[in-house]
């Protein structure tokens, strides 16, 4: 009988972590750069004036960086890219974050401001006076609020939040209607009290609100929803999402306190609270980070019942009967 060659299949190729790489050395170059120029050490060097570039945008540029660790990261744990996957997604979800994160922005500086100091929840310092020069540090600083959040949510999914489940609940049809009723209602109550109120106590409801108001919806229109979620016991997503906000709040905060172009919080209605602090943020404000990941996850949902043709191609929706769900962007 003749010999039978057994040829073994090769192994699939797994991506080089480029982006990783290269999102790791950028972090600490920023880092370095940043922080050189804090403690004086670049003063009459070379590297004096990138320190300067840098103190004044720290956020894009940590930021930039940051993300493309995810992105490289993602492409390792995956064994394939995610930015070639899902390019269009990331790109309109950039996009999309500039004009999220300003919602907040105009409730903040239009309405939200305490009624003894007139201040306003959150205010920005040493911004450059002329807006255009402005406008390219919101496109890139707003722009990576959004994917900044998802992604790191993805990468929390893939390390095992999406294993979270419990028992499904056993809800009635009636049951669940009065339940996303409920929710919904909540929505309609608390959306609203930043415009009627107008006081940064109103923060309270700001980052929950839209969620209530704009989870149903999704329920309701076959989106992906937290609502959904909780009923068929999968708390992966929802995990993900609030770890997602709550690490990226930590990275915000950080990165911003020792900037040249910064924030500042005003939150007198947290009393004695509000004088200890992570870097700026109050600590009790930290939580707000937690519902603000899960809130902007809903709202970019919502806006792809409009924006679904540009980033939803065949295969390329998220698949709602999985954990492998956050699909964030």
């Amino acid at each position: 009988m003749p010999e039978t060659v057994v040829r073994e299949m090769p192994r699939p190729q797994r991506p080089a972590p480029f982006l990783l790489v290269v999102g790791t050395l950028s972090l600490l170059m920023v880092h370095a750069l940043h922080f050189s120029g804090v403690l004086g050490w670049s003063a009459g060097t070379r590297f004096e004036i990138w320190s300067e570039i840098i103190r004044a945008n720290m956020t894009p540029m940590a930021w930039c960086a940051y993300l493309m660790f995810l992105l490289g990261l993602l492409a390792v744990i995956d064994g394939r890219s995610w930015f070639r996957r899902y390019c269009n997604r990331f790109l309109v979800c950039w996009l999309w974050s500039v004009p999220a994160w300003c919602y907040f922005d105009w409730m903040n500086f239009y309405f939200m401001r305490d009624p003894a100091t007139h201040l306003r929840a959150w205010e920005y310092i040493n911004l450059p006076a002329e807006f255009s020069s402005r406008l390219m540090g919101y496109l890139v600083a707003f722009g990576a609020i959004a994917p900044g959040m998802f992604l790191t949510a993805e990468v929390l999914e893939r390390i095992g939040f999406r294993r979270l489940t419990c028992r499904a609940m056993n809800l009635s049809r009636a049951a669940a209607r009065r339940w996303v009723s409920g929710v919904f209602a909540l929505g309609l109550v608390l959306t609203p009290i930043p415009i009627v109120f107008g006081t940064p106590a109103s923060n309270l409801a700001i980052w929950v609100g839209t969620w209530a108001l704009l989870d149903p919806i999704n329920l309701a229109l076959g989106r992906p929803s937290i609502l959904r979620d909780w009923y068929q016991g999968r708390w992966g997503r929802t995990l993900a999402l609030g770890a997602g906000g709550l690490l990226c709040g930590f990275l915000w905060e950080f990165w911003n306190y020792w900037a040249y172009t910064k924030w500042v919080y005003h939150l007198p209605f947290l009393g004695s609270g509000e004088k200890y602090k992570y870097f700026e943020m109050p600590v009790p404000g930290l939580i707000g980070f937690i519902a603000f990941g899960i809130e902007t996850w809903t709202m970019w949902q919502t806006s792809l019942l409009l924006l679904g043709w540009l980033v939803e191609g065949e295969g390329n929706r998220p698949a709602d009967r999985t954990l492998q769900t956050v699909s964030c962007m």
